[in-house]
């Protein structure tokens, strides 16, 4: 079969802000919401994040028609110290509440070294590296993430307890690209289940596990279904599970840290484990338990220049490594992609 090439796609990122924008803000946002979340989208995308960009404003549309987010109110600090803070969601967007939450752990860590901001009552947050690379651009390190509805069976379980949260940081670095971690804490999200369902066809991975026989599965459309007027999000009655005890165990770490030492966090149990059950529950929950971000700035331990020496002379090595059969080069990861 003859090679088709693809057609090149001009995108313009000014009308793409100004649309999504217009729109978060025609549903009663503010000005300053409503850009939060165009600027956070628009940076999933671009950094070929595609269910972190505009595919991932379902994860807030769902919990606003199911009358739980409240695009109107203006997430506030509830409690705080010199080197932490607590922030109040108020059931407004993940993406206008963390960004403030890393305003904040920003400017506490430029005064005191380090801090930590926790936040709770909040929708999805989306794509976690728009925060740590605040931090990041200010010359500091962060590492920030919230917790989920439970998509996760434990490892060796059948049945959803765990959530499939983000993880994110990011490091000042100097003149080699800065070291950046941006991942998902298990397998798949709902949006690979979609993914499946629309394309016919298996997932990436058997790592779903089936409810009749306990066994992995890789047939997302035996126990998925899509929600209707949605193409990311989508209900599965078969939750994933972890293939490794490494990832399970980074896991617990991460709802440790959004959720139970978060002095208001709800862990994921709490939390319906099916999305559409968010549009028929009374009184459903924000469909994020919990969130934090962590910021310490390296300028109060010792001189930056160094931090930015070191950083460049650990990137150079891992570019230096010789390739292994199947490799043209060593990957360094790169702005959250």
């Amino acid at each position: 079969m003859a090679k088709v090439s693809s057609p090149t796609t001009t995108f313009n990122n000014e009308y793409f802000s100004f649309i999504v924008s217009e729109s978060w803000k025609h549903i009663g946002a503010s000005q300053a919401h409503a850009d939060i979340l165009a600027h956070n989208l628009l940076v999933g995308g671009l950094q070929g994040k595609l269910h972190q960009g505009l595919g991932v404003i379902e994860a807030v549309t769902i919990p606003y028609e199911a009358g739980i987010l409240d695009t109107t109110t203006t997430p506030e600090i509830e409690s705080e110290g010199e080197t932490w803070a607590v922030y109040n969601g108020k059931k407004s967007s993940g993406h206008y509440v963390c960004t403030l939450m890393a305003q904040t752990a920003i400017e506490k860590a430029r005064k005191h070294g380090i801090s930590i901001v926790f936040g709770y009552d909040h929708c999805d947050g989306g794509n976690f590296s728009n925060y740590t690379q605040m931090a990041m651009k200010e010359g500091m390190f962060a590492m920030s993430s919230n917790n989920s509805v439970p998509l996760n069976a434990p490892f060796g379980g059948m049945d959803p307890a765990m959530s499939c949260p983000p993880f994110d940081a990011a490091c000042i670095g100097g003149e080699e690209l800065p070291l950046v971690t941006s991942i998902m804490i298990g397998e798949g999200y709902d949006s690979h289940i979609c993914d499946a369902i629309v394309n016919d066809r298996d997932l990436h991975v058997a790592a779903l596990v089936d409810q009749d026989t306990g066994e992995l599965t890789a047939d997302a459309r035996k126990w998925g279904s899509l929600i209707e007027g949605y193409g990311r999000v989508a209900d599965c009655k078969a939750p994933w599970t972890f293939l490794t005890p490494r990832l399970y165990s980074l896991n617990i770490w991460n709802e440790v840290m959004t959720a139970i030492i978060n002095p208001k966090g709800k862990i994921a149990p709490e939390l319906p484990a099916v999305p559409s059950d968010f549009f028929t529950m009374e009184n459903a929950p924000c469909p994020v338990g919990g969130s934090y971000i962590l910021v310490i700035d390296p300028s109060h331990f010792g001189p930056i220049e160094e931090v930015k020496r070191k950083s460049d002379m650990f990137v150079k090595a891992l570019k230096e490594n010789r390739p292994r059969a199947g490799f043209n080069e060593v990957f360094i990861q790169m702005s959250g992609v």
